[in-house]
């Protein structure tokens, strides 16, 4: 079965405010599948981000619910076109068929454990910081707290990356898809994964 792509989808596309925010040289330590953990999510993808020079991990997070047909089959999703683009940026060629199954494109294959395939193709190792990340501070709207956030699209890091992450992030600004809030200046600490800074309504 061939995979199931939004329209627009599979192609590729884009200085720090302090040390650890802004764009920053990131890794991918390592990947968790956390949709069984939420109702609410059909796809959600846990990122482990390393950040150079940081003690800390962030977390870049892919989740939400896809939309379907009347025959129950996947039709679309904002979720969808966040995964792409991110497994696009990572190079990765998996992806969910019309019956929301996980499965390589290039022969079909099913992929049973989409964490597990992740860990064992697109992680980085020995402390490597391939890409570029955009990491901000987001202001929750129900509690008012800001929490870590790691922009779901990623570059590489060269300055060329640099320049199209800057210029993706300048977008989605101008865009109102992004909603900073002031900076903090104490360290970050480490995100839970029952420490969500997002309602149902906003993770879609």
């Amino acid at each position: 079965m061939a995979l199931f792509k939004p329209k627009g989808t599979g192609s590729k596309t884009t200085g720090a405010s302090n040390r650890w925010t802004g764009i920053c040289e990131i890794g991918i330590k390592g990947f968790t599948d956390k949709s069984k953990d939420f109702d609410w999510a059909d796809i959600y993808i846990d990122a482990e981000i390393a950040v150079k020079d940081s003690e800390y991990s962030r977390n870049l997070r892919i989740c939400g619910s896809v939309e379907k047909d009347a025959k129950g089959n996947v039709s679309g999703g904002t979720v969808l076109n966040r995964m792409y683009k991110f497994f696009d940026d990572i190079g990765c060629e998996v992806g969910i068929n019309l019956k929301g199954k996980w499965e390589k494109e290039s022969d079909g294959k099913a992929v049973k454990d989409i964490a597990k395939y992740l860990n064992d193709h697109h992680t980085d190792k020995l402390h490597s910081y391939p890409y570029l990340g955009y990491i901000y501070k987001e202001k929750n709207k129900k509690n008012g707290k800001a929490y870590n956030t790691v922009l779901w699209r990623i570059f590489p890091n060269t300055s060329n990356g640099r320049n199209d992450l800057a210029s993706y992030v300048k977008w989605m600004k101008t865009n109102g898809h992004i909603n900073e809030a002031p900076a903090e200046t104490e360290a970050p600490k480490p995100e839970t994964a029952t420490d969500l800074p997002f309602s149902l309504d906003e993770a879609l």
